[in-house]
């Protein structure tokens, strides 16, 4: 993002955050992210992200490598990216981002393929039970890269996917999303089908992972 860009930003942060209910005028205002993620179900259509730190959507706790809103913030989302990845473990923080079903990842093609219902579906949002945005669709996030992995790391020459952590599957959100840290936010995901099946040898973990970035506004708001 240029720096005009991130001016122009931080600008219609502080007109929405205004709309919003919210007074920017003595908080702290700087460039930040949510990170939000679930894990993968080889049975289920709809998906809940947890956006606030006490937030436990089908009683699953935040993860550590998420990053959720305070309470007593609020957040301005200016771009949306979203991402698969195939953790080790279920508690793993050393995993890599994908922008598409990447089947040099997966035991067996099929996995890659049922990945694609992730796709084909759409995210929503809901803020104190007004619909912001009733559908995203999520094909916009699919990014097969030019250069992409090859069979295995022990190859002579071995080549990662083509990257960038700031602009791959990176989609501008307009009109712009505010997440208040004192009302209730509903993220979701509705697929067609389900993602089945999903990747079982050596117990890895199938994690969706949703990245929003903006400007965070903190201690606005009033928590009872």
């Amino acid at each position: 993002m240029s720096q005009v860009n991130a001016r122009l930003v931080y600008r219609n942060a502080l007109n929405k955050m205004k709309q919003a209910g919210v007074n920017p005028a003595t908080a702290i205002l700087s460039q930040s992210y949510l990170r939000l993620e679930l894990i993968a179900s080889a049975t289920r259509t709809s998906y809940q992200f947890g956006v606030l730190t006490n937030d436990a959507p089908s009683g699953t706790p935040q993860r550590p490598t998420e990053n959720r809103l305070n309470l007593q913030d609020a957040f301005y989302c200016s771009s949306v990216q979203l991402f698969t990845s195939l953790a080790p473990t279920s508690s793993s923080t050393s995993f890599s981002l994908d922008s598409y079903p990447n089947p040099r990842k997966y035991s067996d093609t099929s996995v890659a393929t049922a990945m694609y219902n992730l796709y084909n579906g759409y995210m929503s949002l809901t803020v104190n039970n007004r619909v912001i945005t009733p559908s995203w669709d999520l094909y916009r996030h699919l990014d097969i890269a030019q250069t992409q992995q090859n069979n295995l790391p022990a190859v002579t020459g071995y080549t990662l996917d083509q990257f960038d952590g700031e602009k791959t599957s990176a989609v501008a959100c307009e009109p712009n999303w505010v997440l208040i840290g004192s009302k209730n936010n509903q993220l979701s995901l509705t697929l067609p089908s389900a993602m089945s099946p999903l990747q079982t040898t050596s117990t890895p973990t199938t994690v969706i992972c949703c990245i929003l970035r903006g400007v965070l506004a903190q201690n606005v708001t009033v928590v009872s």
